[in-house]
């Protein structure tokens, strides 16, 4: 589970560019609520931005917005809505669906920033333990020097 995870990571700009390339096909061959499953690109572009810098994610939202404009503009009739009760109540079903899992995400990313914070801190604390520490233990060498350096002088004299 590890190395899949450290090939994911290591590789995520083409993991993230095979993400929306099937997603878009998938969702434009088998789901006849195409308007509403844009919402999933959010998704993919949250997480494209926490593992990627800004520029990529940009550039994957980009990406995501030409390939939906294309189908569009070679079918525009597959993103028109029939307005019947049921599609209605499918539309809110799926915007619903997608804006949870946003939200699922979103916190998940947000806990993972909050823990590196909480360790970033804790390891400045050791740092800067460790700093007063090392500068305790350079005045206590120092004086131990002069000392040393002191009772040479005197013994340097009597010889």
């Amino acid at each position: 589970m590890e190395r899949l995870k450290a090939y994911l990571v290591k590789h995520f700009e083409a993991v993230f560019a095979l993400v929306i390339l099937v997603s878009v096909a998938s969702i434009n061959y088998f789901i006849p609520y195409k308007l509403v499953f844009l919402n999933f690109y959010f998704i993919v572009v949250l997480i494209a931005s926490y593992y990627l810098e800004l520029r990529n994610a940009l550039l994957g939202g980009v990406l995501c917005t030409l390939i939906v404009i294309v189908y569009v503009y070679y079918f525009p009739t597959s993103f028109m809505p029939a307005f019947t009760q049921f599609d209605l109540w499918m539309n809110i079903l799926a915007w619903s669906s997608f804006l949870i899992l946003t939200g699922a995400v979103v916190g998940q990313l947000s806990a993972r920033v909050k823990k590196e914070v909480q360790q970033l801190k804790e390891l400045n604390e050791t740092l800067e333990a460790s700093k007063a520490k090392l500068e305790r233990d350079d005045k206590e060498l120092r004086a131990h020097a002069e000392r040393l350096e002191m009772w040479l002088s005197r013994f340097a004299k009597w010889m």
